[in-house]
């Protein structure tokens, strides 16, 4: 109540703009834990891109927590659109490095069948030289 006694319709009146806009006014709804989830996944995938299943997984991981992060919102933090980059990145650069290992591999030794017994021959050669 104010000076003037005007305190229960000031109340009355802020009661009636809420229910006429819909409620009260809501903060950003962003998920503050997932973006921090979204950068450290990300981080780990980048990290570690020669270990490819645990890059691959962090990577996925990563990118699902961006997106969530953005809660109701139609946009996503700073932080969580840099862990979106950052992530598929280190997918495309794990996925990069398979096919040309891969592919080094079959011009290599023509076939990966090729590989495998160049591969065996080598262990029992030093298999056989305690």
């Amino acid at each position: 109540m104010d000076f003037f006694g005007n305190g229960r319709q000031d109340y009355h009146d802020r009661l009636q703009e809420q229910q006429y806009m819909g409620g009260p006014q809501q903060g950003d709804r962003r998920s503050g834990p997932m973006t921090t989830a979204a950068v450290i996944l990300s981080t780990i995938a980048i990290s570690t891109v020669c270990c490819i299943y645990l890059s691959l997984i962090c990577g996925v991981l990563g990118i699902i927590f961006a997106l969530l992060s953005k809660g109701g919102e139609l946009t996503m933090s700073q932080n969580a659109k840099t862990a979106l980059w950052i992530s598929i990145f280190a997918i495309v650069l794990t996925i990069s490095l398979v096919a040309v290992s891969f592919l080094t591999v079959i011009i290599q030794y023509g076939s990966v069948e090729a590989f495998w017994k160049a591969y065996m021959e080598m262990v029992e050669v030093y298999m056989s030289n305690p």
